[in-house]
């Protein structure tokens, strides 16, 4: 980058838990996490339809973004940071009982 900075490397998966056990994912999370072993501080960026990796054990409000689509079906992200989040609350439940948007909006089917 002609600064004489080293950038660090940045690892880029899409749905990252389908084809890893979740205890695999957790543990590659864990070493990236870990300034000893990742000393060059590269970075894991990914996507995931599993709410298991929904955790504040794991993950800052800042590290986790949702996809929100609007009337239009355009996408946007949404940081979690930008919902008012207790550090106890559970974020699986919550986000499944749709409290940060970002999940599927059925229609309403009428029986014949």
């Amino acid at each position: 980058n002609g600064t004489g900075e080293v950038s660090a490397p940045v690892l880029i998966v899409d749905e990252i838990e389908s084809s890893l056990h979740p205890l695999l994912v957790r543990r590659l999370l864990d070493l990236f996490h870990n300034p000893a072993i990742n000393r060059n501080g590269a970075q894991l960026v990914f996507t995931t339809h599993s709410t298991l990796l929904f955790d504040q054990s794991i993950f800052r409000r800042d590290q986790i973004w949702l996809v929100d689509k609007d009337a239009g079906q355009a996408s946007h992200l949404v940081p979690l940071s930008d919902f008012q989040v207790r550090k106890d609350l559970v974020l699986e439940k919550a986000y499944l009982d749709g409290r940060f948007g970002a999940i599927p909006i059925f229609p309403a089917f009428e029986e014949t």
